[in-house]
């Protein structure tokens, strides 16, 4: 039952919150970069300085910690020991690497650590603004130290390490304890740029550059974004996929989920005072210009053909990108200043009309690959899905034209992919795909399963309900495989556990990440009496999912049929190493029909996928850097040791030349005598992107896998031969 007290807090939301506008700022500069970044230097004021709560976000608290109490998964209790939780949680959001706060801080901010609930339900969160002063005077103090230690020459020939994990470390008991972690700490960041082959005076200015930038960001810090680290703290408190959005972080949510924006199509960051090009997305209209390339500097921002030049230099990054998107068919005009190596490019303005944007990095791809094996050819699709989008889903049920859809995406690929390359069998590559909207999984799943479940879910109160793909017909039902790695989660796991739970492909790679647990997303906005003010949105767990059999994949994730050696352990970087994660389970099992069995299949599939890992050199040394890798992760320390770093970036440099000669031996081209450059122009940079078409060393073995699967299916003497030399044996 809800406690009145919390009752009587909602109850006050229907006030009237005031609102105050940004103010404008001065005209663009005309003078060129080099100009810019040679004017003298001056520390911003720090963003706490007369910092409070706005009101609206001491009500959004109450409402927050309601919704919470009433519709999570766990109806978390509002008491001192989510108080305790939430304390440990803001520390870490500020300083998880304990680098920042004395040990005296900790003990001078304890006092608040069981008054955080009490803060909710009173409105009064000014000691989550004091956390954030207290924060920002380390974090200032400690930049600051840094950009003195530049002033001094910095020698390379001790013997002396540095520990760049911190996280279970003690916290720092004095000014010098903390001075010598952060003298080497920057010793470290110039040690890396040397060995990039750069100049002391470029190290100097790189890091000048770095260090203030990082000042200046946490200095642009508002109202908004401490009530976002608070309220964060508190979700993460209850469990780690509950998540507070704050106005601006709900926008971007919408767009990821749709993978539409209007606007550009440029992609910003921040680079010390500017606003700097990364990259413009292919077909959009800032490419269309001819105008706006990679590594332009933003200056300035006007809207329409008349209106005035906004001056950007200093802005927040989020703040620039709000001016600049905008309805499609709109003007924007943009002061630019164009990327030269000498820094002497002169302001421009290039007018743009602005369209929607089709985010095409994150929709659905196809591609086929070939295999041979003794003497036969396998054609085989690839549909790589980095995530399960759906505009449907961030519009909360709106409906419009050209609405984005996973299962559409997909539905065409393989179409397109039977009729025009008369495919053998389909890869669906999920590696690095953190999930999305659990209508889409459901559906897309329902491509190769004729009908029945694909995922239960289960409410805190106990109630199951079931989704089901009930249509009674499939668009693709042949050979299948699905390629999965460790950060493979939530309903990537919905979808791989429902093709192995139907015998209808196999699982490939290393065990998927663990999050079994749904999230809804509620629009804050709609509690309100006031439609003008913006509150953001909070997203929390109220389910948990299960398999069709009834096990959870909540910690354990999905096991692969066939596994890939991995530097991923799930202990430490999946589900369960989150704090607060909920537990596993299991719950009765779905009514059901398998489409068939591959367990009879599996000892020769692994058999033949161990010779392979056995005679592939380019496999061999994929392992290699596995096992090395896991050496580095569990080594905390790094040597400041110029020639011990040197010599260790050598010996990595001749194993990567000589993996990259054995790929190239493969591919029929001449070796290399030395490892290229990175890429400096804007050619070169195509040129490599078109490397990353490349099929990987994993995706080709998938596809050896796939073929093998294949191939035993329409010869079964295959599999009598292979059970009877393993019984002579």
């Amino acid at each position: 039952m809800i406690d009145k007290k919390w009752l009587l807090a909602v109850f006050t939301l229907s006030i009237s919150f005031a609102s105050v506008a940004d103010t404008g700022a001065d005209k663009a500069s005309n003078q060129s970069e080099t100009q810019l970044q040679e004017e003298e230097y001056s520390f911003p004021a720090p963003a706490s300085m007369g910092m409070e709560p706005e009101t609206k976000f001491r009500e959004t608290g109450r409402l927050v910690a309601f919704l919470l109490m009433q519709s999570h998964y766990s109806h978390p209790k509002f008491d001192d020991e989510l108080s305790k939780e939430t304390f440990k949680q803001l520390i870490k959001t500020f300083d998880p690497n304990r680098s920042y706060f004395y040990q005296s801080d900790i003990e001078q901010l304890s006092v608040y650590e069981d008054k955080f609930d009490d803060a909710l339900r009173t409105g009064k969160l000014e000691m989550a603004y004091s956390f954030f002063e207290i924060f920002e005077e380390r974090f200032r103090e400690r930049y600051k130290y840094a950009l003195e230690l530049l002033e001094k020459p910095i020698t390379f020939d001790e013997d002396e390490t540095f520990a760049y994990d911190r996280t279970e470390a003690d916290w720092a008991k004095s000014e010098e304890e903390l001075n010598g972690i952060w003298r080497k700490r920057v010793k470290n960041d110039a040690l890396n740029l040397k060995l990039a082959e750069q100049t002391d005076e470029e190290i100097k200015d790189k890091l000048k550059s770095r260090y203030r930038s990082a000042i200046r960001r946490l200095s642009q810090s508002n109202s908004e974004d401490v009530f976002g680290y608070f309220m964060n703290a508190v979700s993460s408190a209850i469990d780690p996929h509950t998540t507070y959005y704050t106005p601006r972080r709900f926008e971007n949510f919408a767009i990821n989920m749709s993978l539409k924006l209007q606007g550009i199509g440029a992609v910003l960051t921040q680079e010390d005072q500017f606003t700097k090009i990364v990259s413009v997305v292919n077909k959009g209209p800032a490419q269309k210009s001819g105008q706006i390339h990679k590594n332009d500097k933003i200056i300035g921002v006007a809207q329409g053909d008349k209106g005035d030049m906004v001056d950007v230099i200093g802005w927040r990054n989020d703040d620039v990108v709000d001016l600049i998107r905008g309805e499609a068919g709109t003007i924007v005009r943009l002061q630019i200043i164009p990327f030269t190596e000498a820094g002497d490019g002169m302001p421009k303005v290039v007018r743009i009309v602005r369209e929607e944007i089709k985010l095409e990095d994150q929709a659905a791809k196809s591609d086929t690959i070939e295999v041979e094996q003794n003497g036969e050819k396998f054609n085989l699709g690839v549909i790589e899905l980095p995530s399960f989008y759906s505009e449907a889903a961030a519009r909360d049920g709106e409906e419009g034209n050209n609405i984005t859809s996973t299962t559409e995406d997909v539905a065409r690929l393989i179409t397109e992919l039977k009729k025009k390359d008369s495919i053998d069998g389909l890869i669906i590559d999920l590696r690095n795909n953190g999930g999305g909207s659990l209508s889409e999984v459901v559906d897309l799943v329902g491509l190769f399963i004729d009908k029945g479940p694909v995922v239960q879910g289960q409410s805190s109160g106990g109630q199951l309900r079931v989704l089901e793909d009930d249509d009674g017909v499939s668009l693709y039902n042949g050979p299948l495989a699905v390629m999965v790695n460790g950060s493979s989660a939530s309903a990537s796991e919905i979808f791989a556990g429902a093709i192995q739970d139907y015998g209808r492909g196999l699982i490939i790679g290393e065990n998927t990440f663990g999050k079994g647990t749904v999230q809804s997303v509620a629009d804050l906005n709609r509690y309100l009496r006031n439609p003008e003010l913006n509150v953001g949105a909070l997203k929390l767990t109220v389910e948990k999912y299960y398999r069709v059999t009834g096990a959870s994949t909540q910690n354990k994730g999905v096991q692969p049929d066939i596994k890939f050696p991995t530097i991923f352990d799930p202990e430490k970087y999946g589900e369960s190493a989150y704090d607060n994660a909920l537990t596993w389970d299991t719950i009765k099992t779905a009514e059901f029909q398998p489409a068939g069995t591959l367990d009879q299949f599996m000892p020769y599939l692994q058999f033949r996928h161990e010779k392979r890992k056995e005679s592939n050199e380019e496999f061999s040394f994929f392992v290699d850097d596995i096992e090395r890798a896991k050496v580095e992760r569990d080594n905390k320390l790094v040597s400041l040791n110029y020639e011990t770093r040197l010599a260790k970036q050598q010996k990595n440099d001749e194993l990567r030349l000589k993996r990259e000669n054995i790929k190239r031996k493969l591919q029929g081209l001449e070796p290399l005598a030395e490892l290229e450059k990175e890429a400096e122009s804007e050619a070169e940079t195509a040129e490599d992107e078109n490397k990353e078409d490349e099929p990987d060393v994993l995706l080709k073995e998938a596809a050896n896998i796939l073929a093998d699967l294949i191939t035993i299916k329409s010869k079964p003497e295959l599999i009598a031969a292979f059970e009877k030399s393993n019984t002579d044996i």
